[in-house]
């Protein structure tokens, strides 16, 4: 339901019919889609203008004022939607990932290497990762105290979260003497991820 709040009124909430379409003529830097999106269908056509005959849009123009919009509606009307799940998420296409992937920046693959080296633990600190790299460059961007506002979404990209340390007022957890954050894979429970912090220590 959406929610309707008119001034002075009271509010009144009406159903959900909204689809929205967003068009835009630029496919990689049009738009922001993170690669787990569940809420948009990406459709692409590379087709432009000087595809089409001179005279294509008069035409089916005309063709929909003859009768053509009533087919277009006939076809809609009786088109079987017996195997639609409006609550499934939409079909990632290629144009989809393209759209996604123009987003991700190279510490995502970076630190996507690096935890494979590690072979995906449960949980990892940010100098096992430095240590698994194979890059220089992205061991200083872990280095770099300017990034330490970055480095959790770099991990999150790559379905790692941070573990707090409950009895830690920082919440940092100390690991061979040094305090530091754990990450650990989001696939993981609440318990499970805790243990697999604490084994680190």
């Amino acid at each position: 339901m959406l929610r309707i709040d008119e001034k002075h009124l009271r509010e009144f909430a009406i159903p959900n019919v909204v689809g929205v379409i967003i068009t835009t003529n630029h496919k990689s830097d049009g738009i922001f889609l993170p690669p787990d999106d569940r809420r948009h269908y990406v459709a692409w056509s590379e087709l432009d203008r000087t595809m089409f005959e001179e005279g294509y849009w008069e035409k089916l123009w005309k063709w929909y004022d003859a009768g053509g919009i009533d087919i277009v509606a006939h076809y809609l009307k009786t088109l079987d939607l017996s195997a639609f799940d409006p609550k499934a998420p939409p079909p990632q296409t290629a144009a989809f990932f393209e759209i996604a992937n123009a987003s991700r920046t190279p510490e995502d693959a970076e630190l996507a290497d690096a935890l494979d080296v590690l072979g995906r633990p449960d949980a990892v600190t940010i100098i096992q990762v430095q240590l698994a790299s194979k890059s220089q460059d992205f061991v200083e961007f872990l280095k770099d105290r300017r990034n330490s506002r970055k480095i959790p979404h770099r991990f999150e990209d790559c379905d790692y979260v941070p573990v707090r340390n409950p009895d830690a007022k920082d919440g940092l957890w100390k690991v061979n003497g040094r305090r530091q954050a754990i990450y650990a894979r989001n696939d993981l429970d609440a318990a499970q991820r805790l243990a697999a912090a604490k084994a680190l220590t």
